[in-house]
């Protein structure tokens, strides 16, 4: 494929924690080491969400510098801008330089949806939104368009019908199996590329902890279709006696946003509470916690679940990679990536123990596992390649299927 210059958006100033940054950083870094010209721009029109003690709310210095560090620390140094909502002002590379790159790019990847649609990226001629939230994403869509409040560049109406090309992480979408509508539109499938040269197999530990990171709730549960769509904390009321099955182990929770109650009764049911915000603050603090760890043991988040969508998380992705096991909730992903060796689905409690009983057997044969799933399944390089050959050849058409209503199928979900 000829050199393409691309524009890549994401959050990692927005959220700068070190599971967020890799979540974003290895589509321009894939996309560098493809040997493409690539440029990351963030511009969400949101206001920061974290900040350093006496700052203004609006103040977006420990955003900007945050970012600055974390491409200076992938080579990505002259390859960044941040576009901040609060001054107007452009940061990295200078508004002219972001322009000209608009004018002269060939490709727009909008990673979940984080950019603000101005007219410079809706002028670049191939335009793919990566939705990472599958059903999140097409609920919101279909409740905007029955509110029919017009078009907006602040809607996901808009956002979607602005793009020629959608990619989902619900692997699952348009299938017979899957309550996700489509919502009138063709989705392609992909999965979140993993740099493997940045995460080599890391030794087997002292450590018999499984572990991951987690946000406990990050918004309300939506109501769509007759049902409740809601977050992770749903789903872990089925998994918590775990620890109690298995003494001789330690179960440890990286989390956000849980009330100060739930954590004494998790604490109480067995469960190590960490704080993600103090603990994992860099890429590297995140990839070593990961690294030290025996293996992950982690929900999905109950929309994911209940709409057999098929997502799979960036996480567990970075966690295969080490050489960790994975052991994560079912939710549809299991028709396309293999379970049971070095990688477990699990539908309820018996299920979830079943899985860590085998993991604890044998550590280092699900390790090697755990690695050749990572290398086949998430390689930066296939995963990109792939979606870069996708939007040569196709563009994004009207869906034959049940476009705008909710599926009658009802998963495993006992």
């Amino acid at each position: 494929m000829n050199k393409l210059r691309i524009v890549v958006t994401g959050f990692i100033g927005l959220y700068p924690t070190g599971g967020v940054t890799w979540d974003y950083i290895q589509y321009p870094l894939g996309l560098k080491l493809l040997g493409h010209d690539v440029y990351y721009i963030e511009d969400t029109l949101q206001f920061p969400k974290y900040q350093k003690e006496g700052r203004q709310w609006n103040d977006a210095t420990d955003s900007i510098e945050y970012l600055a560090t974390v491409m200076n620390d992938f080579g990505l140094n002259d390859r960044w801008a941040y576009r901040d909502v609060a001054t107007g002002n452009c940061y990295g590379l200078s508004i002219n330089k972001v322009l000209e790159i608009c004018r002269t790019a060939d490709v727009f990847i909008n990673v979940s949806a984080s950019a603000f649609l101005r007219e410079e990226y809706l002028s670049i001629p191939k335009r793919v939104l990566i939705d990472s939230d599958p059903m999140f994403t097409q609920i919101e869509y279909l409740q905007q368009k029955e509110l029919n409040a017009g078009k907006s560049p602040y809607k996901m109406d808009f956002l979607v019908e602005n793009h020629n090309y959608l990619f989902t992480f619900g692997e699952n979408l348009g299938q017979v199996d899957c309550r996700v509508p489509s919502c009138g539109f063709h989705w392609h499938v992909t999965r979140q590329p993993v740099c493997l040269d940045h995460w080599q197999p890391a030794p087997l530990v002292e450590s018999k902890s499984f572990t991951t990171v987690m946000n406990w709730s990050v918004s309300p549960d939506l109501v769509f279709g007759g049902t409740t769509w809601g977050q992770k904390n749903s789903e872990f009321e089925r998994i918590l006696g775990i620890p109690s099955r298995f003494p001789g182990l330690s179960f440890a929770l990286m989390v956000s946003n849980m009330p100060l109650g739930k954590k004494d009764e998790v604490r109480n049911a067995g469960w190590h509470i960490l704080d993600p915000l103090s603990a994992i603050t860099t890429s590297a603090d995140y990839k070593a916690f990961l690294a030290s760890s025996a293996a992950e043991f982690s929900v999905a988040k109950q929309t994911y679940v209940k709409g057999n969508t098929g997502w799979f998380s960036c996480r567990s992705a970075c966690y295969l990679a080490l050489g960790k096991p994975v052991v994560t909730q079912e939710t549809g992903w299991s028709k396309y990536l293999p379970s049971g060796e070095g990688l477990f689905a699990f539908y309820n409690f018996d299920s979830a123990a079943a899985a860590v009983a085998q993991v604890k057997e044998r550590p280092a044969f699900h390790a090697k596992k755990a690695r050749a799933l990572a290398k086949e399944f998430f390689d930066s390089n296939k995963i990109l390649s792939k979606l870069l050959e996708e939007i040569n050849r196709s563009q994004t058409q009207k869906s034959t299927g049940d476009a705008f209503g909710l599926k009658a199928f009802d998963p495993q979900y006992t």
